[in-house]
């Protein structure tokens, strides 16, 4: 026999299609307990009337519980059944629902619990809930529900034994997430199994549901708290239970944030931040960002903390660069296009290039562009003294103008690229409360990777005035001013500390996937073979000495070897400005040029494998991660692969000589089973490391860690 327990107040409008929804199942249906909580319009007359009609076996009990869970609790003290149900005033079973839960039960004897599908009906639309995906192990259910990593138990879509209740009660001193402890406490004592059949239509009062939220929110977070404390009874463990308190700080915040209320919601987001896991997530971020925001906006106030301390507000952002990060080409460009289009999800942001802007790139992807000189303007004499070789030349009228710029946008934080425009840090300094330096590279160490043989003059000169000595003390100098580093590895952040120590916090922020939006949802289907097998794929400035010198390796060394296997091998070389050692590569046998491409989509549809033969260079290899994201695997050398969380063997091949590398694609190539596993998992680890929801996190983190 079935025992539903109902618990009502003031339903009198929807208990009769609620009791009428139980009618197919009557048969199983021992009792139908409805705890009247209260009603002042006639609730229990109205369900009473209904029963009759429907010859249904209807209790009611009139009582002063004031909660659900009270009411719940005081059904259970009357309940006499072999399995309890437990249905809203406001919801229905679908029909034979019932029968479907009991029949699994039935069907499982080592589960206390059913639960089903439901359906959940509000203003937007009915959405399918399915069941989570319970395992054997109790405690793993429980931590899993805890966390939100299982969907919640809708009451209504359950049926459980007396047995798997006995002496499990809600809590009745709270309004908000009851429901979820009282199944925590049952999933602790029992098995589950579930069916993915729709078992109710759940209607979602969302007014009355944000109410719970707001109307009291520090009381009803301690309240839950407390409530939370006590399933320590019940054997589940602390992690747990913190776990879950961030998780209802982050519900009530999301709740406050939506009324304007952003002083209540940064008390509530302390108490997330607090938690490890959930304090570093992305949407913790996001509400902290618009929390602090809306204080400042509110009050029409733009404090100005003093250096070194976080901005109260990261509302407004700037991004200076050098040169306009739209359109995205190279990988400067490309860094900072992602990261302002990250930031841009915070806050306001300007990006403002010292070199002109292209016509036609006045507004994109959420945020503003602006430049510090115009096209064909007179020359004018430059900030600061000599420049290093990597440094651009800024004109003494671009400080003027981002003097101007900056007193107009007040922005909260200035984010730097780096050395090139180490002019500009020291007047910067005192504009901001708060400002990053960008370092797409550690430029010392790669000026001293690539190597470029010095002058007569420069070799005579003492070491800490050559062209790297005098960048590493630009980078020394830069550190020291900066509140923030950027780098884009941890590689990278290693060798600042090892390099400078470790006095200014230094973020890695990645270089993410190129053009996220186009990344399909599933691997690509790979290249047919009828241009070539395979055809190998080189992407990248091609007036850049690094990649000059790996064209010429592919060309000349690498694509001979595989064709000794492959004799139908092509090499395709793309990118732009290609120096006239790149473009006399095209003489020799399989090799293509593809000069200022526009579309890279097509190479990568043509292409096999990606190979990256770097023996210089720094950052992390965006080429790398564009290849991967299209469905190729990749081939590279360890400079080539530096700075990713790619495995060798699993995610990319690696190796040193021209040889080693050749070897690794033709091996890749014999075999057609790793060929595809390799493309798989290196597809699957780029979107995970390197999408836009890793940049996002990871821009997140930068601009609000104190």
């Amino acid at each position: 026999m079935i025992s539903v327990i109902i618990p009502a107040r003031n339903a009198a409008g929807t208990i009769g299609a609620t009791l009428s929804s139980l009618s197919p199942d009557r048969a199983l249906i021992g009792e139908i307990l409805l705890i009247d909580d209260g009603s002042e319009d006639g609730t229990g007359a109205a369900a009473e009337a209904a029963a009759r009609e429907l010859a249904l076996p209807l209790s009611v009990a009139r009582v002063s519980a004031g909660s659900a869970g009270a009411a719940r609790n005081a059904g259970l003290d009357k309940a006499s059944g072999e399995w309890i149900f437990f249905l809203d005033a406001d919801d229905e079973v679908m029909p034979g629902a019932v029968a479907a839960l009991l029949n699994t039960l039935r069907a499982n004897p080592g589960a206390g619990l059913a639960v089903g599908a439901s359906i959940h009906r509000a203003s937007g639309g009915d959405k399918l809930k399915l069941p989570g995906r319970y395992v054997a192990d109790r405690a793993a259910n429980v931590r899993r529900y805890l966390a939100n990593d299982l969907r919640s138990i809708t009451v209504g879509s359950a049926l459980v034994t007396a047995t798997a209740t006995a002496g499990v009660r809600f809590p009745e001193s709270i309004g908000l997430d009851e429901d979820t402890l009282y199944w925590a406490k049952v999933l602790s004592r029992t098995g589950v199994a579930s069916i993915e059949m729709p078992v109710l239509v759940y209607n979602i009062d969302e007014t009355r549901m944000a109410e719970r939220f707001v109307s009291e929110p520090r009381r009803v977070f301690l309240d839950v708290s407390l409530e939370l404390n006590r399933l320590a009874e019940f054997g589940i463990g602390k992690e747990a239970l913190q776990h879950r308190k961030a998780f209802v700080a982050q519900r009530i915040a999301r709740h406050l944030l939506r009324r304007k209320r952003y002083r209540e919601a940064a008390a509530m987001m302390r108490a997330v931040r607090a938690h490890p896991k959930l304090g570093s997530s992305l949407k913790s971020l996001q509400y902290r960002l618009r929390s602090w925001a809306g204080r400042i906006n509110a009050v029409g106030v733009r404090p100005r903390p003093r250096r070194g301390e976080a901005a109260p507000a990261l509302e407004r952002i700037l991004i200076l660069t050098a040169d306009p990060a739209f359109p995205p080409v190279s990988g400067g460009d490309l860094r900072n296009h992602q990261n302002a289009t990250a930031a841009a999800r915070f806050g306001e942001v300007v990006v403002v290039s010292v070199a002109p802007l292209e016509a036609e790139a006045l507004n994109t992807n959420g945020f503003r562009i602006e430049a510090l000189s115009t096209k064909n303007e007179p020359r004018s004499p430059s900030l600061g003294g000599r420049r290093t070789s990597i440094e651009v030349r800024i004109p003494q009228v671009a400080l003027a103008r981002l003097r101007a710029l900056v007193d107009d946008f007040r922005p909260d934080t200035i984010i730097v690229e780096g050395i090139p425009l180490f002019a500009l840090l020291k007047p910067l300094r005192t504009l901001v409360p708060r400002l990053i330096v960008d370092m797409h590279n550690v430029e010392s160490e790669l000026v001293g990777r690539i190597g470029a043989r010095p002058s007569f003059v420069a070799r005579l000169l003492p070491e800490r005035w050559s062209d790297q000595g005098r960048i590493r003390r630009r980078e020394r100098l830069a550190i020291a001013m900066a509140d923030r580093v950027w780098v884009c590895s941890e590689a990278d952040r290693n060798l600042l500390a090892e390099l400078f120590g470790g006095r200014t916090p230094v973020d890695v922020v990645p270089n993410g996937i190129p053009r996220p939006e186009r990344i399909p949802a599933i691997l690509p289907a790979p290249a047919d073979n009828s241009s070539g097998w395979p055809v190998l794929l080189f992407i990248g400035h091609l007036g850049y000495q690094p990649n000059v010198v790996a064209a010429q390796r592919l060309a000349a060394s690498i694509l001979p070897n595989v064709r000794r296997a492959f004799p139908s091998a092509r090499l395709i070389l793309a990118g732009r400005s290609p120096n006239p050692q790149v473009a006399g590569l095209v003489a020799l046998p399989g090799v293509e040029l593809v000069e200022n491409p526009h579309d890279l989509s097509t190479l990568y549809e043509q292409s096999h494998v990606a190979v990256v033969p770097l023996s210089s260079g720094g950052g992390t290899r965006i080429k790398i991660l564009e290849a991967a994201a299209a469905g190729l695997p990749v081939v590279a050398t360890p400079v080539g692969a530096e700075g990713l969380a790619f495995e060798h063997g699993d995610d990319i091949l690696i190796a040193d000589s021209d040889e080693e590398l050749a070897a690794c694609v033709v091996e890749l190539c014999s075999d057609p089973g790793r060929f595809e596993r390799q493309r798989q998992r290196a597809f699957e680890q780029a979107r995970r490391l390197y999408g836009s929801t890793a940049i996002e996190a990871a821009v997140a983190k930068g601009l609000v860690s104190s």
